[in-house]
């Protein structure tokens, strides 16, 4: 694969429960060697009332506001945990 694939994360990213599905794709993204960068796109609540600020931009870079989401180099989204944990199994 050219370039890294960009993961789309919350705040509670790696420091949340363990069961978080943000954290569980970073897991299992390290466990398989891929390399990727990371964008914290979202701060606060995961109840949409609570948050804090817009995920504009998350919308404006991959087409939703659903978190986590990965983009590949070639420009794919993929959204939600299972869909993304499904692509890393793959990529072995």
């Amino acid at each position: 694969m050219a370039g890294k694939p960009t993961l789309y994360v919350c705040h509670g990213d790696d420091r949340g429960a363990p069961l978080h599905p943000c954290g569980r794709v970073q897991a299992a993204l390290r466990s398989a060697g891929i390399d990727y960068e990371k964008v914290v796109a979202a701060h606060g609540s995961p109840i949409p009332f609570l948050r804090k600020g817009s995920r504009d931009a998350l919308r404006a870079a991959t087409g939703d506001t659903k978190l986590p989401a990965l983009k590949l180099p070639d420009g794919t989204v993929i959204a939600h945990s299972r869909a993304i944990l499904g692509w890393i199994s793959q990529q072995g």
